[in-house]
């Protein structure tokens, strides 16, 4: 008999994995399998057979509830091939099916009052009402924005195509214009590491925009799906956004399995390493700097801070597919959360905030400890998260690669290990 408590888990799975679009590829990448539609279409042929040995049994539903079921069955089957369809050229009219049919699925089981508790479906971020006009508010809050973000992240359902395109650009548009106007408020609502969230919030909106105009470097849905569940943690780990956020930026459940760590190659392996450690090097630095008081090490800082930001995105770019996809909102400069922990840094080092650098070095180290946290290094193993040198990062690693040679135009008269960082950073990109 099939486990009826475990096919709501699997279809919650399902959702979480609609949202943005699915993905496919042709060549498996990082150990990243080929594609978030073999997730989907798996959980939902799951739910199928279960309901379907459920179904079986005369005395499992009658009425009205069989019915129900009955249409939940038939929209099962249609959105495993549409599902199918939308990665293989089925373009705005497969991607519609799906969404249709999930949410159909969705808003069936969860009427019936039988069938809700029993098959533990959670719904779909709240849409807005229709006809509801999405435009800037300065007077906006920021439940406001979460109410918007539900909605968004209701019609990304299924994917981005030439039907939701326009409103969903919109949506992206008016959230980035009303955090934009709330993060730039002297004396506004968002102070300290809460700041610094908010300002990642607005970035990932940024590249948000990115994915709805198909201009960023990405196999389908997999960045902006990645984009989107990033853009809810955010909000909802940080107890000051959460409780502004009211029902917005609500969360989807939890996945059935935890995403794969990518696993690293020699390049890869060495750019994480430097950028932890250059991560916690610089963000320790600049509180130094701040709390002596020191001018030029400051200015100094800032250079290299700028330097750091341009590095790690300019790496970022150079990977592109599955693993630019994956980290584009931690790593795509002013796009992502190195961006804004950076920016934050420079600002409090011009202007002496250490309550600014303090929570922008917190987020740079967290940062680290996070995309870490997600890579295995070449050879295996696991990067250790609060070093401040690349042989403190590889310390863990089972059998690392070899940092790249500096050329000798790199030298220093005296030698600077923090500066050795970035020249191997700078050198990273050549092996990639």
């Amino acid at each position: 008999m099939a486990d009826i408590g475990a096919l709501g888990a699997t279809f919650n799975d399902a959702t979480r994995a609609l949202a943005g679009g699915l993905w496919q590829t042709a060549v498996e990448e990082g150990g990243q399998g080929t594609g978030s539609v073999n997730r989907y279409v798996n959980d939902l042929t799951a739910v199928q057979q279960g309901l379907t040995e459920l179904n079986a049994n005369p005395n499992q539903f009658t009425g009205d509830t069989q019915t129900h079921v009955d249409t939940i069955l038939a929209d099962l089957g249609m959105a495993i091939t549409s599902a199918t369809s939308s990665v293989n050229g089925g373009g705005a009219a497969a991607e519609a099916a799906l969404r249709d049919a999930h949410l159909e699925i969705l808003n069936v089981a969860n009427a019936d009052t039988n069938l809700a508790g029993l098959l533990g479906f959670t719904p779909a971020p709240e849409a807005l009402p229709d006809g509801t006009q999405v435009k800037f508010d300065p007077n906006a809050t920021f439940a406001d924005v979460g109410a918007i973000f539900n909605d968004f992240a209701n019609k990304s359902l299924g994917g981005v195509n030439a039907d939701n395109h326009d409103v969903l650009l919109n949506e992206a548009n008016v959230m980035f214009k009303d955090l934009e106007h709330m993060v730039n408020q002297t004396g506004g609502q968002f102070d300290g590491l809460t700041y610094v969230h908010a300002r990642a919030l607005l970035y990932q909106v940024d590249l948000e925009r990115d994915y709805i105009n198909g201009v960023a470097n990405e196999p389908g849905g997999r960045g902006s799906n990645d984009n989107i569940l990033d853009m809810i943690d955010i909000v909802q780990n940080d107890d000051n956004l959460a409780a502004l956020a009211q029902d917005g930026f609500a969360p989807f459940s939890e996945p059935l399995h935890d995403t794969p760590k990518y696993t690293d190659d020699a390049p890869q392996t060495l750019f994480w390493a430097n950028f932890i450690a250059m991560s916690n090097s610089l963000g320790e630095q600049a509180i130094a700097a701040v709390t002596n008081h020191d001018a030029g090490a400051s200015a100094a800082l800032v250079k290299e801070l700028q330097a750091f930001k341009a590095d790690v995105e300019a790496f970022d770019a150079e990977q592109g597919g599955v693993f630019g996809g994956r980290f584009d909102n931690e790593l795509l400069g002013d796009k992502g959360t190195v961006g804004a922990a950076v920016n934050i840094a420079v600002e409090g080092l011009h202007t002496g905030d250490l309550d600014k650098v303090t929570a922008a070095a917190q987020q740079l180290h967290d940062n680290a400890a996070d995309v870490g946290g997600n890579n295995i290094p070449l050879g295996g193993g696991t990067y250790s998260p609060d070093a401040i040198t690349v042989a403190d990062a590889l310390s863990t690693a089972t059998n690392p690669p070899a940092a790249p040679a500096l050329a000798p135009h790199d030298t220093v008269a005296a030698f600077d290990p923090h500066a050795d960082l970035a020249r191997q950073l700078h050198a990273i990109h050549h092996l990639a």
